[in-house]
């Protein structure tokens, strides 16, 4: 596999990884307002995430730090 390929996979996991992430209600990105979940709305297909949200950084680079190496690792 290229590097472009494997780049362009590597993105696509990425991705899917933060949305999984999001799916699961998990701490990296929470609603503004108490447990509103249903005012985010969460596009795959466009690869956007929008809606009043609080995002934490630290546990986004964890999800795809996490993410690169697991994939290195296969």
């Amino acid at each position: 596999m290229d590097s472009k390929t494997y780049n362009k996979d590597l993105r696509k996991t990425c991705v899917e990884a933060v949305f999984d992430e999001f799916a699961e209600h998990g701490d990296m990105i929470r609603p503004q307002y108490a447990e509103q979940w249903n005012e985010i709305d969460a596009s795959r297909f466009l690869g956007h995430i929008t809606g009043p949200m609080d995002i934490d950084v630290p546990d986004l680079v964890d999800v795809i730090i996490d993410t690169i190496v697991k994939e290195a690792h296969k």
